[in-house]
């Protein structure tokens, strides 16, 4: 059966957004009740919940209910990460159009990937991402979020690899995160895994304990794969599923990163170099648009 959403979270986000519609006014429990057609014992129990918090405050003459301090905090991360999107989105929109290309503009949720808009110009049978499609932060994925990591961020993500990667993996994708600082970009070459792609695609709409043990499972079969490539150019022919390129935010840190879904076709090696030097180029301009630094 598919999850279902938490009812208490539900009315917690109900009461929450009729505080957030009068900002500066306050309200009693019997008022708010009243306008979500709630009942008074269950308003109060959120209330109680969300002031213990912080995300609402209630004055302690009237007992009076307004939005809470705790909000800031949120709201400041929430309009950051979506301005920085906003920002970078006609950059990714002019490079799908000119490549013919589906891109996707991704940002690191805590140990996840998450896509939040996708421009999509590709061919009718190509690979695409849809919006609110995530993956975990472990190995293979995430290269072009690790590349410029503190080394404890970069170990804590091979780290997180099950089973545990071996000396010689560790030293396999040390190589390829190097590699990806000297491109300035992150590839993936590997054969494109389609039933990956249906998994995060039906996880979007139905995130299923079942489908995410498959996820998992392939997830760690490809640990151990080169999908993330070591030398620095193809010597022939190759399948690129994807080229990322990091946008920087002030700190020199990655925030966001752009990403190419690869062709359908083998490309050959200046093909791969030039569709490199566009992502790359992309990237750049991203980070310029939202005050970043490159390190």
């Amino acid at each position: 059966m598919p999850i279902q959403p938490s009812p208490a979270v539900l009315r917690a986000c109900d009461v929450l957004d009729l505080l957030a519609t009068t900002p500066g006014e306050t309200r009693s429990v019997s008022e708010v009740a009243r306008d979500l057609g709630m009942s008074r014992a269950t308003c109060d129990a959120v209330l109680l919940a969300l002031a213990e918090r912080g995300l609402v405050e209630r004055s302690p003459t009237d007992r009076r209910y307004a939005l809470g301090a705790a909000c800031i905090g949120i709201g400041d991360a929430a309009r950051t990460s979506g301005a920085a999107v906003a920002a970078i989105t006609p950059v990714a929109d002019e490079l799908a159009r000119a490549l013919g290309a589906c891109v996707a503009v991704v940002r690191r949720a805590g140990d996840e990937l998450r896509v939040e808009r996708v421009l999509d110009h590709g061919p009718v049978f190509g690979a695409r991402a849809r919006p609110g499609e995530a993956i975990p932060l472990v190995p293979p994925f995430g290269a072009v979020f690790l590349a410029w990591a503190p080394e404890p961020e970069v170990a804590a993500w091979l780290d997180r690899a099950d089973p545990p990667l071996s000396a010689a993996d560790r030293s396999r994708y040390a190589t390829a995160l190097a590699l990806t600082r000297d491109l300035g970009c992150a590839l993936s070459m590997a054969r494109q895994r389609t039933d990956l792609l249906e998994v995060l695609e039906d996880l979007v709409d139905a995130p299923s304990p079942e489908r995410i043990r498959e996820r998992d499972a392939l997830i760690r079969e490809m640990a151990r794969t080169d999908y993330l490539p070591v030398t620095p150019e193809p010597s022939a022919p190759s399948r690129i599923n994807q080229i990322s390129a990091p946008v920087f935010d002030h700190d020199g840190r990655v925030a966001l990163a752009v990403m190419v879904l690869g062709p359908a076709t083998d490309l050959s090696p200046a093909e791969v170099a030039a569709l490199t030097d566009r992502v790359r180029e992309a990237g750049s301009r991203a980070t310029t648009r939202i005050g970043g630094t490159t390190p």
